[in-house]
Parts: structure tokens; sequence; C-alpha cells
């Protein structure tokens, strides 16, 4: 029976991918719990929809409200388990969500945590404790961490603050090692707010490391022109993370600027439109709408767009490809405990590593293995791809 050695989220569903190079779809009893109540409510409501009883419900009937459905359950993250053969992932429903594990060989799936709390965005398990950290959304917009036993029950927060702190990696330990086990490495960025409270902006995206023990906390990575982002550390403290350029705050738009807007949109929406009819025109009837200025060189314009269009068309799937593909300035960066960094792969969206060093990282539009010989295998053609999480 092959082996499953990584798991990827793409398109809110998690999938599998084996060492065989074969890929399923992880089937969640719970997702299907959801799907198969859903039906049911919408079978027993489809009059609402229908004849004289659309009419009665109106607009509830138009925007599906008032039916009592739900929201269609959704997978927002996922993790390597807490043994071997075994995947955690969150899941929600919008007002419900839930914390589940996956044994992938029996494909049983075991509920650790259901309420209304909130999914949580990232998820972190640890060799060396049965504690779990995850990430988790607050009302007032932040971000933060929270802790809690990887049988279930009653998280508590480690961080708070005004801040959007996320991907929690635990730090590996030795065995020897008694004191100083629970400690987190993390990413963490600063909300601006102006005077009403409203969010103005964000600072650029540092590197924490939290020792929920002693209650420390410092940054150990952090630069005014960069974004570091999902951390991993190593036993030996090399840390990898993936980094992108920081845009810094958007500025005000200029007022002058709006008041040349406002007084020329009429100008160009004229414009605009008469030229959308003069290439029909001329597509058409070969004949333009103006005879004023070159017509010959609007004919070559004309043929030109067309061409273009063709072009575009014939295209279009490898131009597709390349927006789902990260930009190239987003990197996954190597930083070893004497500060020597390299640079392992470009145009990164997610990564992963597995305890002999493997490397796991995607693009948006597929998914690589990058040996510690530091060669690059294709695994997976899969698109849009939000997470990976190597199996151990």
């Amino acid at each position: 029976m092959p082996t499953a050695r990584l798991a990827y989220l793409a398109d809110r569903q998690v999938h599998l991918v084996f060492d065989d190079g074969t890929e399923d779809a992880l089937v969640s009893a719970f997702v299907e719990g959801v799907q198969r109540r859903e039906a049911s409510i919408e079978r027993k409501s489809a009059w609402k929809n229908r004849g004289t009883g659309a009419r009665f419900m109106g607009a509830a009937a138009l925007w599906d409200e008032g039916d009592g459905r739900r929201s269609p359950a959704t997978f927002t993250s996922l993790s390597k388990g807490r043994k071997r053969g075994e995947i955690l992932y969150a899941i929600t429903t919008g007002p419900v969500s839930g914390l589940f594990a996956y044994d992938v060989e029996t494909k049983e799936e075991e509920r650790l945590v259901h309420g209304t709390d909130g999914a949580a965005v990232a998820i972190a398990t640890s060799d060396d404790h049965r504690v779990i950290a995850m990430a988790r959304d607050q009302k007032n917009g932040s971000r933060n961490l929270a802790v809690m036993r990887d049988d279930g029950g009653d998280s508590a927060l480690v961080t708070d603050g005004d801040t959007i702190d996320d991907a929690p990696s635990w730090v590996p330990v030795g065995p020897e090692v008694t004191e100083g086990r629970h400690q987190l490495v993390y990413q963490s960025t600063g909300i601006g707010r102006d005077a009403a409270g409203m969010v103005a902006g964000f600072g650029p995206t540092e590197i924490n490391l939290l020792d929920a023990e002693r209650g420390s906390l410092k940054t150990i990575l952090s630069a005014p022109e960069h974004d570091y982002l999902a951390p991993r550390m190593a036993r030996d403290g090399t840390l990898y993370v993936m980094r992108r350029p920081y845009h810094g705050l958007t500025k005000p738009p200029d007022p002058a600027a709006y008041l040349k807007d406002g007084l020329l949109a009429p100008l160009r929406l004229a414009y605009a439109g008469f030229r959308y009819l003069d290439f029909f025109s001329m597509r058409y009837t070969g004949k333009p709408l103006a005879n004023a200025g070159n017509s010959k060189a609007r004919n070559i314009d004309a043929r030109k767009l067309l061409e273009r269009q063709n072009i575009a068309a014939a295209g279009e799937e490898e131009d597709d490809a390349k927006l789902r593909r990260a930009p190239a300035d987003w990197v996954l960066v190597r930083r070893r405990p004497d500060g020597d960094e390299a640079v392992l792969a470009k145009s990164v969206v997610a990564y992963d590593v597995d305890a002999s060093g493997v490397v796991y990282v995607s693009d948006g539009d597929g998914v690589d293995r990058v040996g510690t010989d530091g060669k690059s295998e294709r695994l997976s053609r899969a698109q849009r791809v939000m997470a990976l999480a190597a199996t151990r």
C-alpha cells in the first residue's frame, strides 16, 4: 500500500500525495455529513424557490435567505499529525468550526475540537510534547496564537495585542532537554489604525520566538524592506522562512487627482464609447465611423487588435498559469545559526520541511520536492495551492 508523504490544501480541499506518485482527495466524514444535511434542507425547502412558493417567499427566496441553510464546509488549514500517518486540519461551515485528525491508513477521522470559537487558520504539532498551537482571528480584527492539549479541550491564548500573529511552529528540542520545551516561532505583523480605530495599514512582518513556559518573547528576524513569513526551525537552530518585499503603507490619494478625474470622466467615457463602436464598424463593415486622421493607420491598428485577441485566446492557459504563480521575489530562505543565508526556491507561496530536511515547496501552480542535495522534482501539478504539510 502506498504511503502518503505530503498533504496540500488547494481550492479549499485537502489532497494527499503518495510515494508512488498518485494523489487522492481527502474525504472528511464531517464535510460529508454537512453536505447531506444541506441536501436534505434543500429538498425540504425547494418549494420556496419554485412556482407559487417562490412568489410567496418574495425576495427571501431570490437571495436564499430564511431557509436555514449554512455555508458549505471548507478546509481552512492543515498540519502534520501527532503521530506517523496522521494529519490535522481545520474545517469551518461559517458559524461552526472544528479541528480534526485523520489517519491516512484507516481513513478514519477524529474530531478534537468543535464549536463556535472560529476556525484555526494555522496549526502546529510537536514531536516533543502533547500541545497544539494554532492561530485564530479575534473579533477586533487582530489574530493571535492559542495552545491546547493535542487530545482536545479548552485553549488558552499565548499572544495578544493589536497584531496579526500567524504560522506558528514549535522549536524542536532533544530528549535530554527538560526546560524550554514549549518554544514557538511565528510571524507577527503590527496593525496601524487611524484616529477612528479603523485599520490604516500594516507594518513589516517579522519573526518572533516565544517561550511559553517562561513568558519571554523576542524578535529574531526583521527588516524594514522585507516581510518574513512561515518560519520553521530545525533542531540545530537552522531557520527556514519565506521572504517577500514589504510595500509599506499606501499613500493617500491626491485631492487634485480626484478633481481632475472627475472633470475628465465624461470626456473619457465618450471617447471610450466612440472607439468601441468604431472598432465594431471596422470589423464588420470595413469602414470607420470617423474619416478624420490617418484611416490607413486605423485599419492597421484594428488588424493588430484582432491579432492580439487571437494570440491572447491561444495563450490563455499559459497566461493563467503565470497568474497563478507567485512573483519571483517571493523566496524561501534557509538561515544557519551563524547567519549564513541561502535561497532554496523562488516564487514560493507555501512550503514545509520534513524530519530529514527535505523541503516541499509550491509556487501556486504545482508542488516540488527539494532534496538535501538541492535537486528538485515535480510531485504535483495542483493549482492554487495554499498550504503544505509533510507527513512524518
